[in-house]
């Protein structure tokens, strides 16, 4: 006696004809779960929020709120914008870049979500500009005046003290040159081999040697040890005996010194290596102090800088000055406020050539950042916390100035900070009352810049006027410029994704683009490489390189820093990307639309991963591949496009499920962290969260392949093994819901519309309450049958017979 049994459920396999289809392979699999072998309807999609805004959204993506981080804050664009990540630190900034929506951007949760409406609100553009031409800066040489020595000394470790007669504009490590150091004269007399020497203030210890030259009389010049040292005479042995006496001039040229490195003591004291005798503290008044090295040409460029560290290119250098290393020189000229734009700038770094091993470079001066605004105060025992409308930049122990606070004690000079709170906030120690927190219409910090504080006074700029005074020992400038081809990404760039070592790539018609490793700002032009052929519509990062998918042939590009090259090879599989949104990365490789079904890209090579279910012909007649929008959905590719949406679940074994589900979206994002997924359908901002297993289920649908038995026969009778509720809660027509803008009634009913075809007509169709034995038609014989199940239950099985004992067989 004939039966049939149908379990194990699989999905649609459109390419095979519905005669051959494996066993338990579907025509029809709608909102139908195939994981488990049963059929397990989709529960129905739950409105969860809305965009804020109207008409079609093409893109989706979630922030989360750092004070809550189960809640999600949805971004949404009427364009196709590709969002990337890379190389924030803080969780809670969430910082992400984005092309698509004009110029490439960046922004982060504060930015994004600052305001009300349609989210995001606050971005700035990812590149930076370049400073104009008009803009250079203007510098200015302080004259060095020739210093008179007052007085000199030496100790026994070969430093010499000078003292000048006044102060002396020099800077520890600057190269000096001391000069006009010659002869201190005296007299003598020689009786036998002793010569007793008169040098008023000579300063000599005994055991000192000095050169002696003897002017008059008949003593031999020579150097020689003192001994019998008094404060105006000393001591000396002949070489030969004699009675002689007359003028002697004591050499202390070794005292003058070229390109010698000084150290400052204070404002008219430095010291210096001079070997030679220890001399105590000596009036000289003939010698003089110059700056030493080599007159060099010296110019002065600044960039753009962020508070994120992000610098641009390096304005034109300034007229060059002809001075030598340790000149004063004042800078002015300085940019005071961000170019039009702002762009997120908030100050400026200041650079000056400086000879190298590698020749003339540009190293850091230091970094001058504007004002800023203070938005509230608060005290507690002693505590100040200060926050600003724009981000500090501090680290502790910076020193700053706080002038015309509202909140009058809270205006400080020389404040340094102990705390930082965030990017806004920080705090530092002052005595006074507590006060509350306070907004303030009021109030400007200033940085300080000076170059070694605390031990120099405090240069607070922007404080009066926005000159800068490069005084720095040039032995501390140690940060080569290194922005000179940081260019600003296309203004068209599309695509932007995130690659290995923290890489940004995007495209322009045919043509790569890559970001300096690190830093997301930073497009150096030569970097481009165009493609040979094809114009390209999509990016996907895997295994460590780029995938680049075309109107043609893909191409894989492996990098792992831009300017060591780029290796760029051509994939010689003819799948062309149909649609840039339908590309998702899955655990098996990246998946994309194109006129065979779908393709992936694997460590194997390139494959049309539906190829088991689709050819192009069924392909193009179930979906419309140039308008596929597709997420990762727990392991799954969910899928919408112009004639609908599926969800297709890869298996080796089978081939893959391939299921149609209901909802038509334009735009979605999958929550890794919460396994949800999000999606925007319609004109209205809503958005619903798919597969909420707290939601009443929706309606399945499920019909078999075409079953065919051999012998004619007429299959009298039927069982549904399902998830019957034995107290149903709801019946149909009982209760309403609204998804979307179409109000649907239905329930959770506990019957099974059951459908069955003979030789292609319809035979039978009737609601099953129960998983009973129920009677089919009679007075017909066929070999061909069909039949399908709608519901939102679990169905397990369908069994079928010739007669209700058959059924036992089963």
């Amino acid at each position: 006696m004939a039966s049939v049994k149908i379990s194990t459920f699989l999905g649609k396999a459109p390419k095979i004809s519905p005669e051959l289809l494996p066993a338990s392979a579907a025509q029809v699999a709608r909102n139908c779960k195939l994981y488990s072998g049963d059929l397990i309807p989709y529960t129905q999609p739950v409105i969860i929020a809305n965009t804020g805004r109207t008409g079609a959204i093409k893109t989706l993506y979630g922030l989360r709120n750092p004070q809550a981080p189960d809640s999600v804050q949805p971004l949404s664009w009427p364009t196709e914008v590709n969002i990337a990540i890379a190389s924030s630190i803080l969780e809670d900034e969430q910082r992400f870049y984005y092309s698509g929506d004009g110029a490439p951007k960046v922004s982060n949760y504060k930015l994004a979500t600052s305001g009300s409406g349609a989210f995001p609100i606050g971005y700035y553009d990812l590149g930076l500009p370049i400073p104009l031409d008009s803009q250079l800066l203007t510098t200015t040489a302080q004259t060095f005046t020739t210093k008179t020595v007052s007085t000199f000394a030496r100790d026994a470790g070969n430093i010499a003290t000078i003292v000048t007669s006044a102060a002396h504009g020099l800077r520890s490590g600057n190269s000096i040159t001391v000069s006009g150091f010659g002869y201190i004269a005296g007299t003598y007399t020689q009786s036998g081999t002793i010569v007793a020497v008169t040098i008023v203030g000579h300063g000599l210890a005994s055991g000192a040697s000095v050169t002696l030259d003897f002017t008059s009389g008949n003593a031999v010049d020579g150097t020689f040890t003192i001994s019998n040292v008094t404060p105006n005479t000393f001591e000396v042995t002949a070489v030969a005996a004699a009675t002689t006496s007359g003028a002697v001039r004591w050499d202390i040229r070794e005292f003058n010194g070229t390109s010698v490195e000084c150290t400052v003591v204070n404002s008219t004291t430095f010291t210096y290596f001079s070997p030679g005798a220890q001399l105590a503290t000596s009036t000289y008044s003939e010698g003089r102090v110059d700056l030493g090295g080599l007159t060099q040409a010296r110019s002065y460029v600044f960039t753009w800088i962020t508070p994120w560290g992000e610098e641009s290119i390096a304005s034109k250098p300034s007229e060059n000055l002809y001075i030598k290393d340790g000149s004063i020189v004042d800078v002015t000229a300085i940019p005071t406020t961000a170019p039009s734009g702002d762009n997120f700038i908030r100050g400026v770094r200041l650079y000056r050539t400086l000879a190298s091993i590698n020749g003339t470079e540009y190293f850091r001066l230091t970094t001058l950042w504007f004002p800023a605004n203070v938005t509230s105060v608060q005290r507690t025992a002693n505590v100040s916390r200060v926050t600003l409308a724009q981000p500090h930049n501090f680290g502790i122990d910076d020193r700053f100035k706080i002038s015309a606070s509202s909140v009058a004690t809270f205006n400080i000079t020389g404040g340094v900070v102990t705390e930082i709170i965030d990017d806004y906030t920080f705090e530092y120690a002052q005595t006074a009352g507590n006060v509350a927190a306070t907004a303030t219409s009021a109030g400007v910090l200033y940085h300080d810049v000076s170059q070694n504080p605390p031990t120099t006074p405090a240069q607070y700029w922007g404080d009066g006027d926005y000159d800068f005074v490069d005084d720095f020992d040039s032995r501390t400038l140690l940060d080569i410029l290194t922005s000179d081809d940081y260019d600003a990404p296309p203004q068209n760039l599309q695509g932007l994704v995130s690659i290995q070592n923290n890489i940004l790539a995007g495209f322009v018609g045919n043509t790569l683009y890559f970001s300096e490793p690190g830093l997301p700002h930073a497009w150096p032009a030569r970097y481009a490489t165009p493609i040979a052929e094809n114009t390209i519509v999509a990016l996907a990062a895997v295994s460590g390189a780029l995938l680049i998918l075309t109107k043609g042939y893909p191409y894989i590009a492996t990098l792992t820093d831009p300017a060591a090259g780029i290796s760029l090879s051509r994939i010689d599989a003819l799948y062309p990307c149909l649609s840039a949104q339908s590309v998702v990365s899955m655990s098996y490789g990246v998946v994309w639309s194109t006129n065979d079904g779908l393709a992936v890209y694997a460590s194997s090579g390139v494959a049309v991963v539906t190829k088991a279910l689709y050819n192009s012909d069924t392909w193009s007649m179930d979906v419309d591949p140039s308008t596929v929008v597709a997420q990762y959905y727990s392991g799954n590719y969910f899928a919408s496009h112009s004639q609908g949406s599926f969800v297709f679940e890869q298996d080796t074994q089978v081939g893959g499920f391939f299921i149609d589900a209901t909802p038509i979206f334009t735009a979605s994002w999958f929550d890794a962290r919460t396994n949800k997924f999000y999606y925007v359908a319609g004109t209205n901002g809503d958005i619903y969260e798919w597969d909420n297993l707290a939601q009443p289920a929706q309606m399945m649908e499920w019909k078999s392949k075409v079953i065919t038995t051999g012998p004619m026969l007429n299959l009298g009778a039927a069982r549904i093994i399902a998830d019957f509720s034995a107290n149903p809660t709801q019946r149909w027509g009982q209760a309403a819901q609204t998804w979307g803008t179409t109000a649907g009634v239905w329930s959770a009913p506990s019957e099974i519309l059951f459908s069955m075809w003979a030789d292609k007509q319809i035979v039978f169709s009737a609601m099953v309450g129960g998983s009973y034995t129920f009677r089919l038609p009679t007075g017909y014989r066929s070999d061909t049958f069909e039949v399908s199940v709608e519901s939102n239950v679990r169905v397990r099985a369908i069994h079928l017979a010739e007669t209700a004992f058959g059924l036992r067989e089963v």
